[in-house]
């Protein structure tokens, strides 16, 4: 067997398990899995997800792997040292000096702190259709600057087995940042009509009924937008198809007959 081959067992096996992990519902879970799997094949003792919040062209940590959150910073600007430089190219870089680079600057000046990161760093943009979506912080794979060129590879295709993960999440993350300010606006215009002293009086349980009308306008929009098929309305809300059988009966819902 060649060294060329001996070499990529590591990549592709690493790589085989991450494309087969389950499916997690915190972006920050699945990432320590894919960090968990890669530490088993390589000395992975540091690793950091960035977001890229295009709004306000700053830097979100969303997982961070080998070193505690509370001495980690957790928001840097887009557009200053490396980490700017890769989200503006789309291209990889090493960071080797984190004293100079701003992001790590203050950690720095710490002690025992950044041997725990083990720099140099990689710094791997993960890009989407247009746009860089993010980056990934890392150490290197391997021993030797030699081997950089070689770690890029490896890291280019697992950022194209991440992308499509980390987008779901932060589309859903989007959407739940939506659906809180949809849902703010009109309860507090609902609660704005309400005469607290008549709904007291009257004890009338304004939270469950709230909750109850909620959940039946869900399930019947649900319902209708997959043709009453309760199979996908239940995968679309999230819930399992006998708890969509049992609001259906408590919430007195009824299926069109075909």
């Amino acid at each position: 067997m060649s060294s060329l081959i001996q070499k990529s067992i590591p990549e592709l096996m690493s790589l085989f398990e991450i494309v087969n992990l389950p499916a997690k519902e915190k972006l920050h879970e699945y990432f320590t899995d894919v960090m968990n799997i890669l530490n088993s094949y390589f000395p992975i003792t540091y690793s950091a997800l960035f977001i890229h919040d295009h709004k306000k062209d700053s830097l979100h940590l969303e997982a961070l792997y080998g070193i505690d959150h509370d001495i980690h910073p957790t928001v840097c600007s887009s557009k200053k040292g490396t980490v700017g430089k890769v989200i503006g190219s789309q291209k990889p870089m090493v960071i080797q000096n984190l004293s100079q680079e701003p992001l790590y600057e203050e950690m720095s000046k710490k002690k025992g702190i950044i041997e725990k990161i083990n720099p140099p760093l990689l710094c791997m943009p993960i890009v989407g259709e247009d746009f860089a979506i993010g980056v990934i912080n890392i150490n290197s794979l391997g021993k030797n600057s030699d081997e950089f060129n070689l770690d890029f590879q490896f890291l280019t295709v697992l950022q194209a087995i991440l992308c499509p993960k980390i987008e779901r999440y932060i589309r859903s993350k989007t959407n739940s940042y939506l659906l809180d300010e949809i849902l703010e606006r009109k309860l507090n215009e609902f609660l704005d009509k309400v005469d607290p002293y008549v709904e007291a009086k009257g004890k009338m349980g304004l939270l469950d009924d709230i909750i109850s009308l909620v959940e039946r306008i869900l399930i019947n929009s649900a319902l209708k937008k997959v043709d009453y098929v309760q199979t996908a309305a239940s995968e679309l809300l999230g819930i399992n198809r006998n708890t969509l059988r049992k609001k259906l009966k408590d919430l007195k819902i009824k299926i069109p007959k075909a």
